[in-house]
């Protein structure tokens, strides 16, 4: 087992699935004090190990899915692939790979807006105007890198300043989403737009092994589930109606898993994998929301409720399968592609 395995041992996701959820309704409320240290700790010791840079990251990123660990590991990684590609950012390279600086990806002004057609975003030399919604722990972060129009512009904000204001949105996750007003924000602009679609498509992977992650833990916490609750004088998991339901999406969950390695391996070669990207996302986003749905029904009537896992699983899923696309443009933007490489 890896020191990021053991960071993310199974008897701690109990505890990390907890980490900065806040009850419904709690508005700009932040979470605990002991979260955020807890939170910061683990993150701490991520950047310790090595963990924020390097060929394990897809790795890593599945590790963190069974113990729905909130953070801004995704979006900072994401980032700091296109802050590489520009050059001219080795120090803050540095910092990310050090821990000690955080970044979140700005793309959505609409919740039916796209990753692969960012919103548009006005810009004055090197300042910036627009707005940025379902930002994840923008608040939080150092840096927002907010991409917009078709070019697409990208814009390094940081996001202590005046001419940045978050405001958290509730959302059904009780995570840490975020709406972002920028007002003619200071801002670095990048030249590595040419690189976003090859960058986006390496994140989308890394989220389908996230996703993959997540089916794998509501799978776990079902079967651990069914060894405990006894009917008829026999634990429920001997019956092979349920055995073979968790069977089957424990092999599910490995077909995507491997499948999106492959992509990942690649990617590492220069292949172009936008459309195995979004094909992987799309089963994964999918296979993510069944598995947890799965679990709340196999709890039974305790599966609905605040305090047990299933819920947690089932609530995270739907949030974050829609990250980095609707089950909808993925599938445009996959048959686009085919399309496109069978055209004569």
């Amino acid at each position: 087992m890896t020191a990021v395995a053991e960071l993310f041992h199974p008897d701690l996701n109990p505890t990390l699935r907890r980490l900065g959820e806040r009850p419904r309704g709690a508005g700009r409320a932040g979470p605990s004090e002991e979260d955020r240290q807890v939170r910061e700790s683990v993150w701490a010791t991520l950047a310790e190990l090595d963990g924020l840079r390097g060929p394990g990251l897809l790795d890593t990123a599945e590790l963190m899915g069974p113990g729905l660990y909130q953070s801004p590991f995704l979006d900072t990684v994401f980032a700091a692939e296109l802050l590489a590609a520009d050059g001219r950012f080795g120090a803050e390279l540095d910092r990310i790979a050090a821990g000690e600086l955080t970044l979140a990806v700005a793309m959505r002004e609409h919740g039916t807006d796209e990753p692969d057609q960012p919103a548009a975003l006005t810009v004055a030399r090197d300042r910036v105007t627009g707005v940025r919604r379902f930002v994840a722990f923008a608040a939080e972060v150092d840096h927002l890198l907010v991409v917009g129009g078709q070019e697409p512009v990208l814009a390094l904000v940081p996001v202590r300043q005046r001419g940045v204001r978050t405001r958290r949105q509730d959302d059904l996750g009780r995570g840490d989403l975020y709406e972002v007003v920028l007002t003619g924000a200071r801002a670095r602009l990048l030249t590595s737009g040419g690189h976003y679609a090859t960058a986006l498509a390496n994140a989308r992977l890394r989220l389908a092994a996230h996703l993959a992650g997540i089916a794998r833990g509501a799978v776990e916490l079902s079967a651990a589930h069914l060894k405990d609750r006894r009917a008829f004088g026999a634990p429920l998991a001997r019956q092979q109606v349920l055995a073979h339901r968790l069977a089957a999406l424990a092999a599910r969950t490995t077909a995507v898993l491997t499948f999106a390695r492959t992509a990942a391996r690649a990617a590492g070669t220069g292949a172009d994998v936008r459309l195995p990207a979004a094909q992987a996302l799309f089963l994964a986003a999918d296979l993510a929301r069944e598995a947890a749905a799965e679990a709340v029904h196999l709890h039974g009537a305790r599966g609905l409720t605040e305090e047990c896992d299933a819920s947690v699983f089932h609530r995270r899923a739907a949030v974050t399968a829609l990250t980095l696309g609707t089950p909808a443009g993925l599938r445009r933007l996959a048959a686009t592609l085919l399309a496109n490489a069978h055209t004569v």
